[in-house]
Formats: structure tokens, sequence, C-alpha cells
């Protein structure tokens, strides 16, 4: 996973699936990159995101209750779907393709 530091945004670049195969794996790695600190706000750029499960959603969630400055980025209208469809498009800010 592809991670830049631009505008004092730490923008994280997710792609392929978040599912409850590797959500362990990324949630550490997102981890890590939030852990360096030096941001003012996190963009997730979902242009490469294919599918997202509950498990992914999860990771979302708990981004969004630490940082109010989070951004889903370039989403595609069949993950932003899954995002009305559990009520997460009212609390987060999402930009889709």
């Amino acid at each position: 996973m592809l991670h830049e530091l631009k505008d004092n945004k730490l923008i994280i670049y997710l792609e392929g699936e978040l599912n409850s195969s590797n959500s362990e794996e990324v949630e550490q790695e997102i981890d890590g990159y939030l852990a360096s600190g030096g941001f003012t706000g996190i963009i997730l750029d979902f242009n490469n995101l294919k599918y997202i499960s509950s498990a992914g959603l999860r990771i979302i969630a708990r981004i969004k209750q630490n940082y109010d400055d989070l951004l889903l980025d370039k989403m595609s209208s069949d993950v932003y779907e899954i995002f009305e469809m559990v009520g997460f498009t009212d609390m987060i800010e999402i930009h889709r393709k």
C-alpha cells in the first residue's frame, strides 16, 4: 500500500479488496502511517479499491473516531453503495469518481 504526505494531508492509497482475509495486515500498515504524525488530515484514496467488507468498514470507522479530518476520495459507485447502505455517507466526507 502506498502513501504520501501532500499539503499536510496523509494520503493512503487503497487497492484491490479490503476484507477479512487482509484487514488485519492493512490495519497494521495504516496504523504505522498514522503513528508517524506530521499531518493535519487523512485522505484515503479509493481509486483502485474494488470491494470493502465489514472488516474494512470497521477500520474506516476506527480512523474516523480518532481523526475528524477524514476524506474518502475517488470512490467507485459499487463501493459507495456499501457505504450508503450502512449509513457512513452521513458521517464521513466522501468524493466519488
